[in-house]
């Protein structure tokens, strides 16, 4: 099975992850899946995050996280494509993360690559933040 899966073009392959979440009712934002594997961490919300920002306060800063602050109402589309691209979702995840704005889009960026990203979707009518 897995021979056969890394043979697939890579949105392929994004698609069929994500079914298997649904599937499994697991949700992962981009940038929360890492090395150490699925659940690692403090997830989503609750008191982990806590201790994380203090530790990183502590340190000098050197992941960001792109956070969606809103959107002008005739850019939606426009910003549900590139958030589409940007975190690798399907059209539906990428929608539903537009309209809960305020949400964090991406997490674990480097500062030039999450800059770069922001000037993006400000150029298409969203206003980000970089936290």
């Amino acid at each position: 099975l897995f021979e056969r899966m890394s043979a697939l073009p890579p949105n392929e392959v994004n698609q069929i992850s994500q079914l298997v979440l649904d599937k499994l009712g697991i949700e992962i934002l981009p940038g929360e899946f890492s090395s150490h594997g699925i659940g690692g961490g403090g997830g989503i919300g609750g008191e982990g995050g806590e201790q994380s920002d203090t530790s990183a306060a502590e340190t000098a800063k050197t992941s960001f996280e792109l956070k969606l602050v809103g959107f002008d109402a005739k850019a939606k589309i426009k910003v549900i494509k590139e958030v589409r691209a940007m975190a690798g979702l399907g059209l539906k995840e990428a929608k539903e993360m537009v309209e809960k704005a305020p949400t964090t889009i991406m997490k674990d960026l480097k500062q030039e690559d999450a800059e770069e990203l922001k000037a993006k979707l400000i150029e298409l009518g969203a206003q980000v933040e970089i936290v």
